[in-house]
């Protein structure tokens, strides 16, 4: 039941971390969609006004040049055809010698001048020569013409990729037929009348850009009506651009011309109410990120303190039953003594041999608990002294094998006797006895353990080697690790607490050796311990020195 109720827990915890991360994400979505919002209000904004700054463009340049170029020619013109019989001095040597200064500035957007009788359909130029195509097509037109205004007839044309315009005049006199006269636009003369029309003051009203914005924020482009861009001011902004067509301005005069206009960014500051706002896209999704990394971070913290919580439940299944074990041995000869049900001074020694075997086993145990306790705790100071290493291990052999029974395993010892150490001799004896008792529990029964002992490269090495199974290459590491065991081993009836071979690695750290697992010759598992020699075997070692 109480694991159930700490699987259900982690469950809800796990749920509602989730349910946080979706909340964070809705929220992350709700403040992109507020941010893209706004942002498309403000574009809106500079859009109108984009829009805005077309619509002067072309009122201030259809004035510019309708009333003072465009008026100036066409009246000047109507003059003549009013009072003369026909054009006998070409209109643009008359225009240009003019002394009204304005009219001689208007004849600066003539390229050049025609007039045309009709009948017959006489087509004459003066001071330019327009092509076989262009004439051929302008008299078609003059002959039929489309008039937008009594007496004022504008052509507007692609002849051969070239863009044209013609306007002309048409009056009729009683007894004279039609007399029809006008002249070519020099579309490349409308680039300074453009400017001269739009830089005079900015484009923005004073009331909307508060005085702050200049035609240096402002782009704006002029395309005559065959695409070709006859005026720019300043640089082209992929903002929201507006394009507006000059429509019939002028009797259509800039028929087929359009006019692309935009704001700088930067001025949405200063005509709009926060300006525009920066996308906040990256940050939204920064914090997206970190949320979901914590969360993740969260569960797998979960899912490792679950399979800790685990773990530490099999540790302490192992351990009441390694405790169980000996003290129901113990127990149980304890009474036959008691009860006097011994037949033979050979079952009194056999039974208190037992009691003596499982003693040692239960306070070998109980030393490993400790020593584990000390270890999680860092408390465990050691008094390391020198030692002769051979004979500690031969009487530890000795000990452990007494209370081992033979048809399990015996012992080979190959020590060296001169091999000395500076160590701790309880925490020694603990390791050593840690090393045999996992090999007689996972070896195979009947088998022979080897224990050795050499000095090798400054340092002492001992090894005990058995006749198991051995332990498989991935988790020659793990093995170390607190409570962890071998796969084979928790489906076995082995038992073990999981903890002899953390504290054996952490022991040996502490003075300053290591400790690894290979596979011995016969097969087996080969545990290795090296130690620093005394400074009369050879120099110490340093546990920063270790390989």
């Amino acid at each position: 039941m109480f694991w159930h109720s700490r699987s259900s827990r982690t469950a809800l915890i796990v749920v509602l971390l989730l349910i946080s991360l979706g909340a964070a994400s809705m929220l992350a979505v709700q403040a992109y969609y507020l941010e893209t919002s706004q942002r498309a209000a403000a574009e809106g904004v500079l859009s109108d006004y984009s829009a805005l700054i077309a619509d002067e463009v072309i009122r201030r340049s259809t004035a510019e040049i309708g009333y003072s170029g465009y008026y100036l020619l066409i009246e000047a013109l109507r003059r003549d055809l009013q009072q003369l019989p026909g054009l006998s001095t070409p209109p643009l040597t008359a225009l240009a010698t003019s002394s009204d200064a304005r009219l001689q500035r208007a004849s600066k957007l003539a390229a050049g001048y025609f007039q045309m009788e009709r009948p017959p359909a006489r087509l004459t130029f003066f001071g330019f020569e327009p092509g076989e195509d262009a004439a051929e097509w302008l008299r078609q037109n003059l002959a039929s013409p489309k008039r937008t205004d009594p007496g004022l007839l504008v052509l507007n044309a692609q002849i051969q990729g070239v863009s044209r315009t013609f306007v002309a005049l048409s009056v009729h006199r009683p007894g004279q037929g039609e007399k029809i006269a006008g002249f070519e636009v020099n579309l490349a003369a409308l680039n300074p009348w453009f400017e001269s029309a739009l830089n005079r003051q900015s484009l923005i009203p004073a009331s909307l850009g508060h005085g702050r914005v200049s035609n240096s924020f402002v782009y704006v482009s002029i395309r005559d009506q065959g695409g070709v861009e006859r005026f720019r001011m300043g640089q082209e902004q992929s903002h929201r651009p507006a394009v507006k067509q000059f429509g019939d301005a002028y009797q259509g005069m800039f028929s087929g011309f359009s006019v692309q206009a935009s704001l700088d960014p930067q001025v949405a500051g200063r005509i709009i109410i926060g300006g525009l706002p920066r996308s906040r896209l990256p940050f939204l999704l920064g914090l997206l990120i970190l949320n979901a990394g914590l969360v993740v971070t969260a569960i797998l913290q979960l899912r490792r303190e679950s399979a800790l919580q685990q773990l530490r439940d099999e540790f302490v299944s192992s351990v009441s039953h390694e405790l169980r074990t000996p003290l129901t041995q113990i127990r149980m000869f304890a009474e036959t003594l008691l009860l006097e049900r011994i037949r033979s001074d050979e079952e009194r020694r056999r039974s208190l041999e037992i009691i003596d075997r499982e003693a040692r086993r239960l306070t070998q145990l109980v030393e490993n608990l400790l020593q584990f306790s000390r270890m999680e705790r860092k408390k465990d100071p050691l008094a390391r002294v020198p030692h002769a290493l051979a004979v500690s291990i031969q009487e530890i052999v000795d000990d452990f094998s007494s209370v081992t029974p033979i048809e399990q395993s015996r012992f080979k010892c190959e020590l060296r006797s001169q091999v000395e150490a500076e160590v701790d001799p309880g925490a020694f004896r603990q390791i050593v006895i840690n090393l045999l008792d996992n090999a007689v529990k996972y070896g195979k029964k009947p088998q022979v353990v080897i224990v050795g002992l050499e000095s090798r490269a400054g340092k002492a090495s001992l090894f005990i080697d058995d006749e198991g199974p051995g332990v498989p290459p991935a988790d020659r590491k793990r093995v170390f690790e607190s409570f962890h065991r071998l796969e084979r081993d928790r489906r076995s009836v082995t038992a073990g607490t999981g903890i002899g071979l953390s504290v054996v690695q952490d022991l040996v750290a502490r003075h300053g050796g290591r400790c690894w697992v290979t596979t011995g010759d016969r097969g087996g598992a080969k545990f290795l311990v090296e130690l620093p020699l005394c400074s009369g075997n050879g120099v110490k070692d340093s546990p920063e020195n270790l390989p």
